[in-house]
């Protein structure tokens, strides 16, 4: 089976206190955009991916659904997967790359092995496997909350984005040492952030953008805050970081816009690729 794995945008994250389980309480507007590796994935007499990172997501969601079916709802014999990864998202560029692709491997082998689950089910255990990975199996635009667990399906129009990724990667344990949290009872940002998405509004949009780890991780990495300048003087709406960083993201109005500012930033040496959200 061919499938594709897309990368995410977070148009909100919104970050507070720690958790007694040491994760950090979030809230975020996660967007799937065009960006994506391909998983190429086969039924095999055992797991094996050459993705090749130290902490591989795909084997880790095969082994973690192949843990949870055993007994249940798989056959007696535990079921292998062969997989390999074209990579095109950036890795530690806060797009959701290792996520996407465990999240992909999920929802291939509920098919390849027959398993019937729901997106819900997946969503579930994909929590064990990463933040990232519940929002990414749902498959479209999520509000994102608790540590990632808790996902809730949302619609927004089609977005188009520059996208920039500056060339560091960033440590996402050293950017949330970093951040301090908002209030609890801080208004949701989230919350104004959809009704302006839903609005069509772009420079409303546009100005809405938060992201509590940014300013920590352009501490650490004032690259960033470069890529920043170089899509705000390019010509983009409003200006963001995704996730934890690198990458950060300009809205533009139109596909074209986004393609030709992309070329512009390639040419001077920023990686960069025309995206919208799907």
């Amino acid at each position: 089976m061919r499938i594709e794995a897309y990368a995410k945008l977070n148009l909100t994250l919104e970050v507070f206190g720690i958790r007694s389980d040491g994760y950090h309480a979030l809230r975020s507007l996660v967007v799937p955009i065009s960006l994506s590796d391909t998983l190429e994935i086969e039924d095999s007499v055992a797991l094996s991916s050459d993705v090749g990172y130290p902490d591989d997501l795909c084997l880790k969601a095969a082994r973690t659904l192949r843990s949870v079916g055993a007994g249940t709802f798989m056959t007696p014999r535990s079921p292998g997967a062969a997989i390999r990864v074209t990579k095109r998202i950036p890795a530690g560029g806060g797009l959701g790359g290792g996520s996407a692709d465990a999240a992909a491997t999920l929802v291939a082998l509920n098919e390849i092995w027959g398993l019937l689950l729901s997106r819900a089910d997946l969503a579930d255990i994909g929590a064990q496997v990463g933040s990232d990975v519940p929002a990414l199996v749902t498959g479209g635009p999520v509000v994102m909350e608790g540590r990632g667990e808790k996902v809730t399906s949302v619609t927004c129009p089609t977005l188009h984005f520059v996208l920039a990724n500056p060339g560091v990667n960033v440590s996402t344990k050293d950017v949330y040492a970093l951040c301090e949290g908002r209030r609890p009872d801080a208004p949701s940002a989230t919350a104004e952030m959809l009704a302006a998405v839903g609005s069509g509004d772009l420079e409303r949009v546009a100005a809405l953008f938060v992201n509590d780890l940014q300013a920590p991780a352009s501490r650490l990495h004032p690259e960033i805050s470069d890529a920043v300048v170089s899509l705000r003087t390019a010509g983009a709406l409003g200006v963001s970081m995704s996730g934890s960083g690198s990458s950060v993201f300009g809205l533009v109005p139109d596909a074209a816009t986004a393609e030709r500012i992309a070329s512009e930033m390639n040419a001077r040496g920023l990686a960069a690729w025309a995206v919208r959200t799907l």
